[in-house]
């Protein structure tokens, strides 16, 4: 199978990152790019996980009216039946 073409991506990283980087991959023996993947990999799921923001289904516009504190809709039940039919 072939590898698709990849493009270079810097990350800026803060110094205590870069230092945990560099930490992981002396003790995993990996190089920093293969600890930066390996954790991507691993947490990205976590991450969408944890900040998705989970869209509402959309309103009628009776129902957005009803939502509103202290307005009430009359009821079909409450109008009395005609006489005339």
């Amino acid at each position: 199978m072939k590898r698709a073409h990849s493009t270079l991506q810097p990350v800026p990283v803060d110094r205590i990152l870069k230092g945990m980087i560099k930490n992981a991959a002396q003790r995993t023996h990996l190089s920093q790019a293969d600890v930066m993947r390996t954790a991507l990999r691993i947490g990205v799921p976590e991450v969408v996980k944890r900040m998705e923001i989970r869209k509402r289904p959309r309103r009628n516009f009776a129902e957005y009216f009803d939502a509103f504190a202290g307005l009430v809709r009359p009821s079909k039940e409450l109008v009395a039946p005609s006489r005339f039919k």
